[in-house]
């Protein structure tokens, strides 16, 4: 017989067991005795899907793998404050990702390179493997892979330390595209706190011009600032996350108010 664990929803299992500290997924899915693979999807699903009801998800990602229960979510039956708190959430939000911006942009390449490999860390890629193939014009060049596919197919990646908000042009996507043959890969990433104009975008997409397709070209995968702030900040890197106390009405303490004020009083009344 299936042990209890396993019949357990995974917002149940979360709850149960990962309040105070974050689980990996991969537990997770051997205690509910369910594929890896089918967990993230859950995990995945339902993030997208508190998105679009505007309301909290029932974890939170807190690292690579990482997941928690978020209390919050219990809190979601009072719309109107939560909507309140959200709005008051993404404020800090979009000026935490202001300030990571300037600071990230004040790092030299050494620090930035090691920040890269952070982000590669938390999309999947060898890390521990990645080759530093070259270094110049405030650009680190590796030579990495990536877990999903068993580390089979070279990866370049050009780590490209730029000013504030500093934009970067097709140029750069193209020499990137041209390093593939001599590393004999078959895609490319570019890691960036610069900013990808949309010219850059269209050449990693393959496009000549606006209307026009190359034939069959190899990926260029684009992570500008926006991205890897994205990354950053969903794996809690590089910030502090704080609690916050949400006060809520109890409808049963006032449903049988005759009741529980007298059991409350008794209680008072004892340890006074």
């Amino acid at each position: 017989m299936a042990d209890k664990a396993s019949r357990l929803t995974l917002k149940e299992w979360l709850a149960q067991h990962a309040r105070a500290e974050p689980v990996h997924y991969k537990e997770i899915a051997e205690a509910l005795e369910r594929d890896p693979a089918s967990v993230s999807a859950s995990l995945s699903i339902e993030g997208k899907q508190a998105l679009v009801d505007n309301r909290p998800a029932y974890f939170q990602r807190v690292g690579p793998g990482l997941y928690q229960y978020n209390d919050l979510c219990e809190g979601a039956v009072d719309e109107e404050l939560i909507t309140e708190v959200r709005a008051r959430a993404d404020e800090f939000y979009r000026a935490t990702r202001r300030e990571m911006r300037h600071e990230i942009a004040r790092l030299d390449l050494d620090n930035f390179n090691a920040l890269a490999k952070i982000v590669l860390l938390n999309v999947r890629a060898c890390v521990e493997d990645a080759e530093e193939v070259d270094t110049y014009n405030e650009t680190v060049v590796l030579l990495t892979s990536w877990r999903d596919d068993g580390g089979s197919s070279p990866v370049v990646v050009y780590a490209k330390k730029c000013g504030y908000d500093e934009k970067i042009g097709a140029d750069l996507i193209r020499e990137i595209r041209g390093s593939l043959p001599t590393h004999q890969a078959n895609q490319g990433v570019l890691i960036t706190n610069g900013i990808v104009t949309n010219e850059g975008k269209q050449e990693a997409l393959g496009y000549a011009s606006k209307d026009v397709k190359y034939g069959s070209v190899p990926p260029v995968h684009i992570m500008d600032i926006e991205i890897v702030l994205n990354v950053l900040l969903e794996s809690k890197t590089g910030v502090r996350a704080r609690n916050v106390e949400v006060l809520l009405l109890d409808h049963d303490f006032f449903k049988d108010a005759s009741e529980t004020l007298q059991k409350l009083l008794q209680k008072l009344r004892r340890t006074s």
